[in-house]
């Protein structure tokens, strides 16, 4: 992945008349009180007359239900009047009578011979109430209409010429809208320098300094108990601006076991001086960094279903992609390069790429790598000293037996000289594998480090050649039980477990 390093933030001009003539016209419109309250875009009172008038005889509605009800339970034999509830109206059914539900018919208690000039129908059937129509109800709908429709129609006009409106001030609103997130993106940085203590980094027009004290990643030390800060120096003379830097190393390779903090080591030196080149204040106690043109990365492998291409495929053309844009200037970072091939030849590609670098001296960029392929650097003479930095990851192991530790605690602090242990059986178990499965990993992980042959203990026995086990492990474990006695009878002689054990084959 390629991060650009952006330039400076300026915040852009705009006209202000225009902005302010908008926030007017909303503010003259949309009611954001009730709007909040109704959960939608609500028009002011004041603003349409019609509009005005609808929302008027609406919220009128229930003193005018009342009298309907009134004058329902006049029209209704004596009897059915305690069955008659209410009447309301409900957006797009219109008016309604509730009545009583029989629960034995499924309608309403009062549902008599209705005079033809009166006919109730039934709509629908709620909890333990019956909903009627009947031509009274008919004759307020065609009167009234569906008001609530009326009044969410006419909303929605006034509010779509109020957008017509800002949208002839688009230009505008697009550039305060770009400043008021600039503002907010610095204020938000500010606030988090000042709470989590970070500090002023120094920028350096000398090329390929990177010194980095105590530290910190700006995320994950909020989502741990206790975060450990650490050093990096590449390049050197941080401090003097008169050293040479031209024999310091400008790539330091990161060896150490799984889960020990290697990949957080890289990214937080990554977003330090990201942070620093946006004019951030940076989480470290001292940071003086060389101005970078690109970050370039090797973290995570883009899988895609529409890339016809091998995992390892694209880690090799984004390691070319670093290579081909990277400067004495940039900084590169990489983790994990040649894990998805063959051991052999992701081992031979990245020594390959390290003497590469190598070979750049002053024009290499600063590089950061982390891999577990330790045993590339079991040799100091395999690269030159001057050109690559080899440090590990610290952990503090218990008494350990083989493969096998009984305990390992991970000190996430970066060490000089380089790492051999892996630990994948003890993260496995951190990471909820069964322990069968860890035991007998390490098992065939202990005979691979002796360099012995696992196709024997990784051999499958046929369910004959099981039951020929079986039937030997029968044998003697009887030979043995009955050899036992023999042995501690008094004036016993060997000669005698010769007959026992044909007697014990012959059975």
């Amino acid at each position: 992945m390629q991060m650009e390093i952006p330039r400076n933030i300026t915040i852009p001009k705009f006209d202000q008349d225009s902005l302010v003539a908008i926030g007017e016209l909303i503010s003259h419109t949309v009611d954001f009180e009730q709007s909040e309250y109704r959960g939608r875009a609500t028009v002011r009172l004041g603003l349409d007359r019609n509009l005005d008038e609808l929302r008027r005889h609406y919220d009128g509605m229930n003193s005018f239900l009342a009298e309907i009800v009134v004058s329902t339970t006049q029209t209704v034999p004596q009897w059915a009047v305690s069955h008659i509830r209410s009447c309301i109206f409900l957006p797009q059914l219109g008016f309604l009578i509730v009545t009583d539900l029989d629960p034995r018919i499924g309608k309403g208690k009062f549902h008599g011979n209705w005079p033809d000039e009166d006919h109730w129908e039934q709509v629908f059937v709620a909890d333990d109430s019956a909903y009627y129509k009947n031509d009274n109800m008919r004759h307020l709908d065609d009167q009234f209409g569906d008001v609530y429709c009326k009044i969410a129609d006419r909303e929605v006009e006034i509010l779509h010429i109020l957008s017509q409106e800002v949208l002839k001030s688009s230009e505008s609103l697009s550039v305060a809208s770009d400043a008021c997130g600039d503002v907010n993106a610095i204020l938000a940085l500010a606030l988090t320098a000042e709470k989590y203590k970070w500090i002023v980094p120094k920028l350096t027009t000398r090329s390929g300094i990177l010194e980095i004290k105590k530290g910190r990643h700006p995320l994950q030390e909020l989502v741990v108990p206790s975060f450990v800060p650490n050093d990096c120096h590449l390049g050197g003379g941080g401090h003097n601006e008169d050293d040479s830097c031209e024999n310091q190393s400008r790539c330091m390779v990161l060896t150490g076991p799984n889960h020990s903090g290697k990949s957080v080591f890289l990214k937080q030196v990554g977003l330090i001086v990201y942070l620093a080149h946006i004019g951030s204040f940076v989480p470290a106690e001292m940071a003086v960094i060389s101005v970078t043109d690109r970050i370039l990365t090797r973290i995570s492998t883009l899988e895609s279903v529409r890339k016809e291409e091998s995992a390892f495929a694209i880690d090799l053309k984004q390691l070319l992609n670093s290579i081909k844009q990277s400067t004495s200037k940039s900084l590169l970072i990489i983790d994990e390069f040649g894990k998805g091939t063959n051991s052999d030849d992701g081992a031979g590609l990245l020594a390959s790429f390290l003497e590469h670098l190598s070979s750049l001296a002053v024009r290499a960029p600063r590089s950061l790598l982390a891999t577990h392929m330790h045993d590339l650097f079991g040799c100091h003479q395999l690269f030159p000293a001057s050109g690559l930095q080899i440090a590990h990851m610290d952990v503090l192991k218990a008494q350990c037996e083989g493969v096998n530790c009984d305990y390992i605690t991970y000190l996430f602090k970066l060490r000089d000289g380089y790492s051999s242990d892996r630990f994948g059986g003890y993260c496995a178990t951190l990471n909820g594998v069964p322990n069968l499965v860890v035991e007998r990993a390490n098992v065939l992980s202990m005979l691979l480090s002796r360099n012995e042959d696992i196709t024997i203990p990784c051999a499958k026995l046929s369910p004959e050649e099981e039951l020929k086990l079986q039937s030997a492990e029968t044998v003697a474990r009887k030979f043995l039980e009955d050899f036992h006695t023999l042995v501690s009878e008094e004036n016993c002689l060997l000669q005698d477990a010769r007959p026992m054990l044909q007697n014990i084959l012959s059975t």
